[in-house]
């Protein structure tokens, strides 16, 4: 069981109410039984709930559950989708990969992911009024997302399926100029290899948990019309 994976566990519990604020939670050693794995992994993982004021710790004394934990803040539901239809337009979705893989090192990096740890990797086209609209590029720590080898993702986007079962609250973007530099951007925006697209990359989280990484990208001139 990775670190990842136990924070998910305890954060289910936190949120479903089984453990509530104030109260004591079984020690380090306690939770390695339990999960399954080394104490130093249960350890990293209580850190970095701690670190985001969801539990506090205190040597000699234990673990417990912040009586006041930081306020939540809501995520607006950026999918394409929501962008789309709000332009008056018809949204079409194609699923073009979906694969396990070792991720860019950079995008291990914001998925706080050890090295050679897979994610699901996929790839898929938007379009409105089956005109070329967005090409995505998406990582997700599957260990952050239970269930998503299982979603229906030839159906609904991986962002949709995310915001309905997972619970993502805070992110990142940041937006750049790029060029479509392989056959996959080309292909999804209808653009010759080299033609100057936007690219705007989007960071997930569930509290302390990072969750996803997308790469949008755009045809020249799109207008970003959603921040956070």
């Amino acid at each position: 069981m990775t670190w990842q994976s136990v924070q998910t566990e305890v954060l289910s519990r936190i949120r479903s109410g089984f453990w509530r604020p104030g109260q004591l939670i079984p020690t380090e050693s306690e939770l390695a039984i339990e999960f399954g794995c080394a104490r130093a992994t249960v350890n990293r993982a209580l850190t970095s709930l701690a670190a985001s004021g969801l539990l506090e710790r205190r040597r000699k004394v234990g673990t417990r559950i912040a009586k006041h934990p930081p306020q939540r803040s809501t995520l607006p539901k950026t999918a394409l989708r929501n962008e789309i239809e709000a332009a008056g337009a018809t949204y079409g979705y194609r699923l073009i990969s979906i694969r396990r893989a070792t991720p860019p090192a950079d995008i291990a990096k914001l998925l706080m992911l050890k090295s050679g740890q897979a994610t699901l990797e996929i790839r898929a086209e938007f379009s409105a009024n089956d005109q070329p609209y967005c090409g995505e590029e998406r990582w997700i720590a599957i260990d952050a997302a239970p269930g998503i080898e299982q979603a229906p993702l030839n159906e609904i986007s991986a962002f949709e399926w995310l915001s309905d079962n997972v619970a993502l609250n805070h992110g990142s973007l940041s937006v750049s100029a790029t060029s479509a530099q392989n056959e996959f951007v080309s292909n999804a925006l209808s653009v010759q290899r080299g033609t100057p697209v936007l690219l705007i990359e989007r960071g997930n989280w569930a509290d302390a948990v990072a969750v996803t990484v997308s790469r949008q990208y755009f045809p020249a001139g799109h207008t970003l019309s959603a921040l956070y």
